[in-house]
């Protein structure tokens, strides 16, 4: 079959591919939409919204979370980090319209995707949206798998203390050019219908797993929330 445009072409497997830019007509950051992806900052945390970070213990408890103080921008894929001598755990997005494969080019990301990576201590990586007004909510949300050595982590949605959704994820459901997808649970999309009062938070958080550890084990993450 077709290969879609790459500079893989030249040699490079890891080269940056065409994909259709999810941002490109979408009209993000009023007060009835708002997308993860489309809204991300590297400048400002919080941003609007949405807030990056992490939990300060192995436990999803609201009073553990904490802000990333530190944005790395240095590569195409940034990240945030707890602190400027602290990597795990992080956020990273891809701010362009390709897909790419990060630094070390053992993970890949859609275009305007956050991908999530937990401590090996056990402590989470957390997205936070705060909902501005009161209201009712829709909420859409995937992680997938997007480490090419098979992402094995377990993936939560809370609305403040009360988790709405959790699921393991154990595969790799990324773009098809980097890497074969493959696994038992590539992705896991949560939907639903909430009623918010303005400053309640949902929490997208992505853990170490069943297997405890770290290791290859890059998340992927798209919301989109609307009112």
């Amino acid at each position: 079959s077709a290969v879609p445009w790459s500079l893989a072409a030249c040699g490079d497997v890891h080269a940056p591919v065409a994909a259709g830019d999810p941002c490109a007509s979408l009209d993000a950051g009023t007060s009835a939409l708002h997308d993860l992806g489309c809204e991300f900052s590297f400048a400002h945390n919080p941003s609007g919204p949405w807030q990056y970070g992490f939990t300060a213990t192995a436990s999803l408890a609201p009073e553990q979370f904490r802000l990333a103080t530190s944005a790395d921008t240095s590569n195409p894929v940034g990240l945030w980090h707890p602190d400027g001598h602290t990597y795990y755990p992080y956020v990273a997005f891809n701010d362009s319209a390709l897909a790419r494969a990060d630094a070390t080019g053992s993970w890949a990301t859609w275009p305007r995707q956050v991908a999530m990576e937990a401590a090996p201590g056990g402590q989470y990586g957390v997205v936070r949206f705060v909902a501005p007004e009161t209201g009712t909510y829709s909420v859409a949300a995937t992680f997938e798998g997007i480490h090419f050595r098979n992402s094995t982590t377990d993936v939560h949605v809370l609305q403040g203390s009360v988790e709405l959704f959790a699921a393991d994820i154990d595969g790799y459901g990324g773009h098809p050019v980097f890497h074969a997808t493959q696994g038992p649970a590539k992705a896991a999309t949560f939907a639903r219908t909430l009623d918010l009062v303005a400053g309640d938070a949902l929490s997208f958080a992505v853990g170490v797993g069943k297997d405890g550890a770290n290791s290859n084990d890059t998340t992927g993450l798209t919301v989109r929330i609307s009112r």
